[in-house]
């Protein structure tokens, strides 16, 4: 499984030169401009025309995004194309990061290649209401609409937008996650409308909590002194810096008292790796005194297992792959607890597999 993995990504950066070298003469040197740079790492996928039939993604069985059409999942603006080319596309595509395969200067002339061959913009009639994550994650408040059909609209919402186009979308009654979105990250509606119109996210849905498909790896506080049914979350504060975003959090005893148990800090990012992007979320746990208090995973309906440094949850779709997470702990300088957990989708699962994530993942 590892062999065909990787072999996909020779393919990507392969397949194109070999169209390109039949296009030239041998002898003839070639202009390196947009052009040139998009036929020997796009056109693959996204064919020389941009419509998303090209010779490596037709032999995957798959057709890649049409330009002509657009629609992109982060957008079109030159901001949100590099955003796709640097991190690829988490989730449900074999786009590929080009992150440190192509420079700054170089992905500028990708992208006004790809512009080219995308349906001209009306900016006239864009949405001055949307909110646009560019250069660092973006964090938003508001009411959110029902995740999904049937469930409830969340009054007191959180979103969190990163650099990759990933949104993580919170319930604040209870400070926990109710799914995660890619693409586009949110219109704020509610700015003309005092009436209670929504904060609303943008992004496609990759999980929720409701889809009965996907692990939850979110840690449960474990404390002789108030067990999970008599706990309570309380925001504190959030935060976002150039490379992570995330929020703190109390855990309280529910009893009336309100004893705080431990403070969590919670950040999330997209991370890179061989085998695609991956959603990373980490927590550091600071008991209060005299707590006895520590997180534990424990997902329901995920096979698990042990590796060297981390406990592995895989978690079996009925088409698209396996949801395998990875849960490492580790011990902060100040002495405190802290979790990460790096979830990514993968085509199959296998021990071999894991070995080698488990190393990338350590370095």
């Amino acid at each position: 499984m590892l062999r065909t993995k990787l072999t996909l990504g020779l393919l990507l950066a392969l397949v194109p030169v070999v169209a390109l070298s039949a296009a030239q003469g041998e002898d003839e040197e070639p202009v390196k401009d947009g052009k040139w740079l998009y036929s020997r790492h796009c056109a693959g996928c996204h064919n020389e025309n941009g419509d998303g039939k090209g010779p490596t993604i037709t032999q995957m069985g798959l057709v890649a995004r049409d330009f002509a059409q657009g629609g992109f999942a982060f957008g079109d603006s030159p901001e949100q194309l590099k955003r796709t080319i640097t991190s690829g596309i988490p989730g449900r595509s074999p786009m590929p990061s080009f992150k440190g395969v192509l420079s700054d200067e170089e992905m500028g002339l990708v992208i006004g290649h790809v512009r080219t061959l995308c349906p001209k913009r009306d900016d006239n009639g864009a949405k001055n209401t949307e909110m646009l994550v560019k250069d660092r994650p973006l964090i938003a408040r508001g009411k959110l609409p029902p995740i999904v059909d049937g469930a409830k609209e969340t009054p007191r919402g959180l979103l969190i937008g990163t650099t990759e186009g990933m949104t993580f979308e919170y319930d604040l009654d209870n400070v926990r996650l109710l799914g995660v979105r890619l693409g586009r990250f949110a219109d704020r509606e509610d700015w003309g409308d005092r009436g209670g119109a929504y904060l609303k996210p943008l992004g496609r849905l990759i999980w929720d909590r409701a889809d009965g498909l996907s692990v939850d790896v979110s840690p449960k506080l474990e404390s002789s002194y108030a067990p999970m049914g008599m706990q309570r979350r309380v925001l504190k504060s959030t935060f976002a810096t150039a490379d992570v975003a995330g929020l703190e959090y109390e855990v309280r005893d529910n009893d009336g008292k309100g004893r705080v148990l431990a403070t969590l800090r919670e950040s999330v990012r997209t991370r890179t790796t061989s085998f695609g992007p991956a959603v990373e979320r980490s927590w550091r746990v600071q008991p209060a005194s005299h707590m006895n208090a520590s997180l534990s995973f424990a997902p329901a309906d995920a096979e698990q297992s042990e590796g060297e440094s981390v406990r592995w949850f895989a978690n079996r779709r009925t088409a698209d792959g396996v949801d395998v997470t990875a849960v490492r702990r580790t011990t902060a300088a100040d002495g405190s607890e802290q979790w990460t957990s790096t979830s990514i989708r993968v085509p199959a699962w296998a021990p071999r597999l894991a070995a080698f994530l488990e190393k990338e993942l350590a370095q």
